[in-house]
């Protein structure tokens, strides 16, 4: 499991605050998804009741809080109702120590067999725009308002990025895929080199747990962010597609089918609608999967593709 401990870059990744957490794995079956959601998300636990909310359970889920509910407008999750799996998160821990995050992957590693992912910390806190030489420069509030931007990145869009900037009048509250896809680019752009900064990955593989770090733990993100990520839909990893009433990641047949799928009643769905355990599931939500965001980058985005 860990062959070659790296003491130092533990000590280092346990002084940033949140981590920038990159997920990366081979897709599942639908199947597969509902089994890895219904056995991690608190909401399909034995547990539930007016006192649980989704996401809070007696051990730490690998998965939590992926729907909407009162007070949860931004869920966030790496596995999508297609079976991808993908995403750029922050870490639930503050300066997180690597006793406390392997216990959740190990079980994720014996529990899902099937699963063929990675999980690859960075030393960015949070964003990696942090590290911006305009940021440094100038200070948060002008990041990317300049044409001095130096990141290979933001240099085609920075028309754009100002566009939709909320500083600049405000975001919609029916956005279309390109607004969705620049109006927090400021905040949540992860760079196309991000994974140079990778220190420490986590690879789950035919059930087994594998630590890795430095170079070791670089390349393995290389590797699967080359198999299984691509720039016309890395942006479906951001958690900024979430827009509630405009799309979603699961919605109400999904869940209902989850519902069914461990033999519980489909009832139930909205039995928690109305116990506020979760919100009401908008009717013309369009649901986020890679196929729709593939061809949405290409009708909104495509013409500025970088090569």
């Amino acid at each position: 499991m860990i062959k070659e401990l790296d003491e130092e870059i533990c000590r280092k990744l346990s002084n940033v605050r949140r981590p920038l957490v990159l997920v990366r794995g081979k897709p599942i079956t639908v199947e597969q998804t509902m089994q890895l959601i219904t056995g991690e998300e608190a909401l399909f636990s034995e547990a539930m009741d007016d006192a649980c909310r989704p996401g809070l359970g007696r051990r730490t889920r690998a998965l939590e809080g992926i729907f909407y509910s009162p007070g949860n407008v931004r869920p966030s999750t790496w596995v999508y109702a297609d079976g991808t799996i993908g995403g750029n998160m922050v870490s639930r821990y503050k300066y997180p120590e690597l006793d406390e995050i392997l216990d959740g992957y190990m079980h994720l590693g014996k529990q899902y067999p099937f699963l063929d992912m990675v999980i690859s910390y960075t030393m960015y806190d949070e964003c990696t725009c942090y590290g911006c030489e305009i940021c440094e420069e100038d200070g948060w509030e002008i990041l990317c308002r300049s044409s001095d931007c130096a990141c290979k990145d933001c240099i085609p869009y920075l028309d754009k990025i100002e566009k939709y900037a909320y500083w600049n009048g405000g975001w919609s509250e029916d956005p279309d895929f390109e607004e969705l896809y620049f109006r927090n680019w400021d905040a949540s752009h992860v760079r196309s080199d991000v994974g140079d900064s990778v220190a420490l990955t986590i690879g789950i593989h035919q059930g087994e747990t594998e630590v890795l770090f430095g170079e070791k733990a670089r390349s393995r993100f290389h590797k699967y962010n080359h198999l299984y990520g691509a720039l016309e839909y890395a942006f479906l990893f951001t958690g900024d597609l979430v827009s509630y009433g405009s799309t979603c990641m699961f919605d109400k047949k999904f869940v209902e089918d989850c519902f069914a799928f461990i033999g519980k009643p489909r009832s139930l769905c909205e039995e928690y609608v109305e116990r506020k355990l979760l919100s009401p599931f908008p009717e013309n939500a369009r649901v986020i999967t890679k196929e729709w965001v593939i061809e949405q980058y290409h009708t909104y985005i495509g013409g500025n593709r970088l090569s």
